[in-house]
């Protein structure tokens, strides 16, 4: 089709470069980019609004139904540490959907210097469960200093 000839479509190859870019590593990070689209039948009145809605509804699936599933302990622990977090960035054409706060070096978690901030020494466990290909929570191995 002539759209994936416009000036405004990126080929897969350049979101894989974009990503490693941003990931900041040497391999090709498996990615999967596809078009965000209104729910069928809609009138196309307040695209941004639309689009606002669309960004949300695709950004709440991070985890997999069946990982959910699978392990109600995990999902459990997995809200428990998630509760009233936001765990997302949005950029680029994002940006402006969302409308999020700006953040700055310090909401970074590669940031270009260490920060001053104190350290009460405390540090949460995880393992890795290679049988399940996840980590799980470790608290025998927790640091409490």
């Amino acid at each position: 089709p002539s759209w994936f000839k416009g000036k405004n479509y990126v080929k897969h190859e350049r979101w894989v470069e974009l990503w490693r870019d941003c990931l900041r590593v040497n391999y090709e990070p498996n990615i999967d980019i596809r078009a965000v689209k209104t729910k069928t039948g809609e009138v196309v009145a307040n695209v941004a609004e639309q689009l606002q809605s669309a960004v949300a509804e695709t950004l709440k699936y991070s985890v997999k139904p069946e990982d959910m599933a699978n392990d109600p302990e995990w999902f459990l622990e997995l809200t428990r540490q998630l509760h009233k977090r936001r765990f997302i960035s949005t950029g680029g054409a994002l940006k402006n959907v969302l409308q999020l706060d700006r953040e700055t070096n310090e909401d970074l978690v590669i940031a270009d210097d260490v920060g001053d901030g104190t350290d009460d020494g405390k540090r949460t466990a995880f393992v890795w469960d290679s049988g399940k290909r996840r980590y799980k929570r470790a608290p025998e191995k927790d640091k409490s200093d």
